[in-house]
């Protein structure tokens, strides 16, 4: 079975050389053990049937961690307000070529194509799983995701540095591939077999994860890649000064917090186990 660095680093190893697909490929592999620990929280998930007010927590805390549209395009708004500012721009077609790029990993999102907010996706996969729409209520969100979400919006924006940005969202992106190729057949198993989820209940309450697989998240990585190419000629900028290895372990370590504090809750019986 495939495990989320042997579906991630396929991908990184297709990139075209560069100072960012060297630092990936030398970066992820160091944070097998972040990797191991949110495998077994999505194992541990769906290993058994649990009692649905159980799930509550897990879904509402999860959903913090990839809710990410809102905060791509908050990005993009500060890229172009560059411009309105009258900052100094050494290539602005160069910048606009990088808005245009990030813009695009946020198309299915917010329902420019598709039709359908992948927001409602997640509800209706997160309702139908946990029985009704109470996941919702923000005492369920763990401090461990509120956290994670913080981080992530200060890289993107807050830090003065936008290309800070850039690199939280590449690593978001193509992180958020592996997790939902590495969950779509757990997912299947567990709604299918322990909870009797017949064919089109199941096409419905999946669909956001299977609109997240195959090419759409890769896209979206590349897109991210291409993103950060624009704007570091738009800006004059030398990408190999960067150094993405506090990113990557920051983003890993965090996420790993998260899924081990949310599936420890699920079963008092199986935590144990998972320690």
């Amino acid at each position: 079975m495939k495990n989320l660095l042997s579906i991630i680093l396929p991908v990184l190893e297709g990139m075209e050389e560069s100072p960012l697909k060297h630092q990936l490929l030398t970066y992820f592999p160091q944070q097998a053990e972040h990797f191991a620990t949110v495998e077994k929280s999505f194992t541990k998930l769906t290993a058994i049937p649990h009692d649905r007010d159980q799930l509550k927590p897990f879904f509402h805390s999860w959903s913090q961690t990839n809710n990410s549209a809102v905060t791509v395009a908050g990005l993009s708004n500060r890229m172009t307000m560059l411009i309105h500012k009258n900052t100094f721009v050494p290539d602005e077609a160069q910048l606009f070529r990088s808005v245009a790029n990030l813009n695009r990993i946020v198309d299915e999102d917010l329902a420019v194509v598709g039709r359908v907010l992948h927001s409602d996706l997640f509800y209706t996969m997160a309702t139908n799983t946990c029985g009704d729409d109470g996941w919702l209520l923000r005492q369920y969100l763990d401090p461990s995701a509120r956290a994670f979400k913080y981080w992530k919006d200060q890289n993107s924006l807050r830090n003065k540095d936008l290309l800070i940005g850039l690199l939280t969202t590449l690593v978001h992106e193509i992180y958020t591939h592996g997790e939902v190729e590495f969950i779509l057949p757990k997912f299947t198993r567990w709604l299918e077999d322990d909870y009797g989820f017949d064919k089109d209940t199941l096409k419905h309450t999946l669909a956001w994860i299977t609109v997240h697989c195959g090419p759409t998240e890769k896209n979206h990585f590349f897109y991210a890649v291409n993103a950060i190419n624009h704007y570091v000629k738009a800006m004059n900028v030398n990408l190999a000064d960067y150094d993405l290895g506090e990113i990557v372990a920051d983003y890993l370590s965090k996420k790993a917090s998260v899924m081990e504090i949310i599936s420890a809750g699920l079963d008092p019986v199986m935590a144990e186990e998972f320690q």
